[in-house]
């Protein structure tokens, strides 16, 4: 497993496109926040990574999926979920990247080879990748809830276009 560094996970390092902060103390703990919970997230720390999220009622959710996770020890229990099935970041870069005083806007394409099963698609030895735009929403500078908007059909093989 890769280990990543601070500087690693950097917004910075990771968006190709175009980069918005908007000039607030709170957009700027936003991102610091967002950096600090991908250092740890991404290197699979359960114990880190809950720290980065609100203790109420957090979510995680993934329509396309099923994945509509509610309340602390269920996040809990997703993330665990997610460090053994595909670890690490759900994509490769960035596209665009804007950060609020309320949200962080990621756009980009989701790529990743989950081991088991995504949600409720089993998913063993498939690339999974599609555009996605994740929605991170934050309450007293830690994280409330990540949406992940994804195209079900196109990581299932059914796109035509």
């Amino acid at each position: 497993m890769v280990t990543f560094t601070a500087d690693d996970v950097r917004l910075e390092r990771w968006v190709r496109g175009s980069f918005f902060i908007a000039n607030t103390e709170a957009a700027r703990s936003n991102k610091m926040m967002m950096e600090r919970h991908f250092l740890v997230e991404w290197n699979g720390d359960i114990e880190a990574t809950m720290a980065t999220i609100h203790p109420k009622n957090p979510w995680q959710r993934i329509p396309a999926f099923g994945v509509d996770v509610n309340g602390h020890e269920a996040v809990r229990a997703y993330y665990l979920s997610r460090f053994s099935s595909w670890p690490g970041p759900a994509m490769k870069h960035f596209d665009r990247v804007i950060v609020t005083d309320d949200c962080i806007h990621v756009e980009g394409t989701l790529a990743v080879e989950p081991r088991g099963s995504f949600g409720q698609v089993e998913t063993t030895a498939k690339l999974l990748s599609a555009p996605a735009v994740i929605v991170v929403d934050f309450r007293d500078g830690l994280i409330l809830g990540e949406t992940v908007y994804v195209d079900g059909q196109t990581l299932n093989g059914d796109f035509n276009g």
